[in-house]
């Protein structure tokens, strides 16, 4: 059974998730969604700012466990596949969030504290990290043969394809099947960082 604050929390999520306007969200539109009074949702928040602060926070580190979960045992093809759908499952949940994230978008936040722009800017980094770990893999496995030097925008490259093609496939701008998706992207990482 959900408590009180949960109930809260979670109408403001389905807000968050639908990609909703929360400038135009009301304590009353909680408080009747989550099925509770209006000063209900005052004893366990001072302000919305507050309340919708505090659901970013969770679904945030919700987020940041799902894409920073290890990727032990497994090969580069694997790893890098298996770190797409990471990826995928979070853009398909929040398209909004997840795009804020992977863009640099911080404007969403402003507002709702810095810890929240703090925690964005800290699970992007973490995923540019997690992309570049895997591609080590892929050189010590000799899939990849690494470039001297190294091209230093090649993390924004992987980044803007990921981000890009996965975009376009949350929001059916591309007839692909989400298997095939991933295999597309593996294989234009390859050939952008064996050409740069």
């Amino acid at each position: 059974m959900q408590s009180t604050k949960d109930k809260i929390l979670s109408a403001v999520l389905t807000h968050i998730k639908e990609g909703n306007n929360l400038e135009q969200i009301t304590i009353s539109k909680i408080a009747n969604e989550a099925e509770i009074g209006k000063s209900t949702v005052y004893e366990h928040f001072a302000s919305k700012e507050e309340m919708i602060a505090e659901t970013y926070q969770y679904l945030l580190n919700t987020y940041d466990s799902i894409l920073s979960a290890d990727h032990e045992d497994m090969h580069f093809k694997e790893a890098f596949i298996e770190q797409m759908k990471r990826v995928l499952t979070v853009m398909k949940d929040a398209k909004q969030l997840m795009g804020a994230i992977m863009n640099f978008d911080q404007e969403i936040f402003v507002g709702y504290g810095k810890q929240i722009e703090q925690t964005a800017i800290a699970i992007r980094t973490k995923i540019r990290e997690r992309f570049r770990s895997i591609i080590m893999i892929g050189v010590i496995e000799g899939v990849i043969t690494p470039k001297i030097p190294p091209n230093p925008h090649m993390g924004s490259v992987i980044q803007a394809l990921v981000s890009g093609l996965s975009f376009q496939y949350v929001n059916h701008a591309i007839e692909i099947e989400e298997s095939a998706l991933y295999e597309l992207i593996y294989h234009q990482v390859l050939i952008a960082i064996q050409n740069s």
